[in-house]
């Protein structure tokens, strides 16, 4: 299925046995653009201080029309699981514990996106043995981010700014983003959703809120707008990444 981040936010997420409220935000790989988390709304069943997280690993299913997600876990499974603070980025370490706690193969040995595999539940039940320093070192820090912090940032093309980022579209097959959307509605007349490749980013600066792209002002503005009633719709994004590519080389 594709989705965008905002449809993906209003999303419930049940468990085995009962619904366990709401995805309040996403975590993504800025290197890879993978999604690796979904935190979860937990404020009507879990201490205000504690969060805690979803990997895709865990989702068994999405259901669109009931903006519905599934997991194979308890609720008291995931209550129990490692928390996050959420005003400190995620760790390593806490992955380890993480994915330590629910038996799941690490997705960061291996060359892709999900250690060995294309996709994330080939990693359930796979828990690595390896603990040496000789499989860790060159994954050993990670580059997680959230859809929240990241959507409004301005987008530095290579000659001056335009828009801001405002949607990130996911193939949940394999949880990678596969379009950014930029909005130009504060930066041009009449604004557009235009579509914008993982690969055209060039650096995310958190410090200074911004995404800078390979593009210039114009070769931004001239690539195909997004029209969110057709996101979910299944040969709209894919048609649409291939035209940009099409264009672009």
């Amino acid at each position: 299925m594709i989705i965008s981040s905002k449809q993906l936010t209003h999303f419930s997420i049940h468990a085995v046995d009962d619904k366990v409220g709401g995805i309040r935000d996403i975590l993504f790989d800025d290197e890879t653009f993978t999604v690796r988390y979904l935190v979860a709304d937990t404020n009507t069943w879990l201490p205000l201080s504690r969060k805690v997280v979803i990997s895709p690993i865990s989702v068994t299913g999405l259901e669109a029309e009931e903006e519905s997600i599934q997991i194979n876990m308890t609720v008291d499974t995931l209550k129990n699981s490692p928390s996050i603070d959420e005003h400190k980025p995620v760790s390593r370490e806490y992955e380890e514990n993480l994915f330590k706690y629910f038996g799941y193969g690490y997705y960061w040995i291996g060359p892709g996106a999900w250690g060995e595999f294309a996709h994330p539940d080939e990693l359930v039940e796979l828990q690595h043995a390896e603990e040496s320093d000789t499989v860790h070192p060159k994954k050993s820090t990670n580059h997680l981010r959230a859809v929240a912090e990241v959507g409004g940032y301005e987008v530095a093309t290579t000659t001056d700014n335009v828009g801001h980022i405002s949607n990130f579209i996911i193939d949940t097959r394999s949880w990678e983003i596969v379009l950014l959307v930029v909005d130009t509605n504060n930066w041009l007349p009449g604004g557009k959703h235009l579509a914008l490749l993982p690969t055209d980013v060039d650096k995310i600066d958190w410090a200074a809120h911004s995404v800078s792209v390979k593009l210039s002002h114009d070769e931004l503005i001239n690539r195909p707008e997004v029209d969110s009633d057709k996101i979910t719709e299944e040969s709209y994004i894919p048609t649409l990444c291939a035209q940009i590519n099409s264009e672009t080389r």
